[in-house]
């Protein structure tokens, strides 16, 4: 492999070309749930773009993929929760504990001058604690609103930081986890994760790194240590620890494309051969699909020089992308109008875009049906 294949390399082991993942512990999963364990985590602060990207990666036809993957979510399979770097993402309702046991304890350390700034004591949290505990048992899975509403006693208020590091909080204790879907919203409920994950995956510390850094090579490979240690936001040493012994096991192996060392899949080599053309084609992703945030270094498949178009202003909303030829080429967006084409896109500077392809894109695209 070279340099100017590790894009294509990357889309074969995501799932967005070949076939669908399969689970990487031979758990018994429906497809979407098999997607989610695959990638390890799927970032989730836009939850509509997130469905589609899981979909977009399960095999269903576009018809049912959408509906497939809530269902997996509300049949337990597929939870939402503040895993890493302080964002919110998708991942296997059996693997939370183990993610956040790794995550968790360091998140609530760097967020503590901002609980301390919106005036979130400990004890606060352990009220709250006991306030979310005591109302989902007795009113079941909850909203937002009304999970706010049973914090009153601690004064959750309207105020968004204070509301927002008070679940926060919870969730990184894993006290309380999102799921299932809201009925006809983009958007889910509240529930205990001790009612809502009865037989959780119990790993300890150096096992639950060890897998979690197994699942993140293989699905996103080829990575270097930087875009694990990104992906993680845990502390490189660690990271380089557990990957070397994934290398020493032989789950993954290490290489070196041009002068930069990468690890990956063992076949992956042999799988970029197979459908490398297939990489080719015209793919339209969702703004935080895991091809373009799944990496520190993200110029194998978005050039630099267009990554303010992309995330405009760099505050953390990224757009929908447009990959062809294994390469971000432009963005888009569903065409406002009733009659026409279904998608609006614009080239980056200096490229263009095939409308045509993109239209046949979004024909199958789960979006879209």
């Amino acid at each position: 492999m070279d340099a100017h294949q590790i894009s294509a390399a990357r889309l074969i082991s995501q799932g967005l070309v070949g076939p669908a993942p399969e689970s990487p512990t031979g758990t018994r999963l429906s497809p979407a749930g098999a997607v989610v364990e695959h990638l390890g985590c799927v970032q989730a602060q836009a939850l509509g773009g997130a469905l589609a990207s899981v979909a977009l990666r399960s095999g269903d036809n576009p018809s049912s993929g959408l509906e497939s993957v809530r269902a997996a979510i509300d049949a337990g399979e597929v939870v939402r929760s503040w895993t890493q770097r302080g964002t919110i993402h998708l991942t296997t309702a059996k693997d939370i504990g183990w993610i956040l046991s790794l995550t968790g304890p360091r998140t609530m350390k760097a967020t503590a001058k901002r609980r301390e700034h919106f005036g979130i004591t400990d004890a606060m949290l352990e009220t709250a604690a006991e306030l979310a505990t005591d109302a989902i048992r007795e009113r079941g899975m909850l909203t937002r609103e009304e999970l706010l509403e049973a914090f009153a006693p601690v004064g959750a208020g309207d105020e968004y930081g204070h509301a927002r590091y008070l679940i926060t909080s919870l969730c990184l204790q894993n006290l309380i986890v999102q799921a299932p879907m809201i009925a006809g919203k983009d958007d889910m409920k509240y529930v205990l994760t001790a009612d809502w994950v009865p037989t959780p995956t119990e790993l300890d510390a150096e096992a639950a790194l060890h897998e979690w850094m197994r699942r993140y090579v293989l699905s996103h490979g080829p990575v270097t240590i930087d875009d694990a240690t990104r992906w993680t936001g845990l502390p490189k040493t660690t990271v380089r620890a557990a990957v070397n012994a994934a290398v020493d096991a032989g789950e993954i192996i290490a290489t070196k494309i041009g002068d930069i060392d990468y690890v990956q899949a063992p076949d992956l080599d042999d799988r970029l051969a197979a459908w490398e053309s297939d990489a080719q084609d015209t793919l339209l992703l969702p703004g935080f699909d895991e091809v373009i945030l799944g990496y520190k270094d993200r110029s194998a498949t978005l050039d630099p020089e267009h990554e303010k178009l992309v995330v405009p202003g760099g505050n953390g909303m990224f757009k929908n992308t447009v990959i062809s030829q294994a390469r971000a080429c432009g963005t888009w967006r569903r065409s406002p109008r009733k009659n026409g084409p279904r998608v609006v896109t614009d080239a980056f500077p200096g490229l263009s875009v095939d409308t045509d392809a993109v239209e046949a894109a979004a024909a199958t695209h789960p979006a879209f049906a």
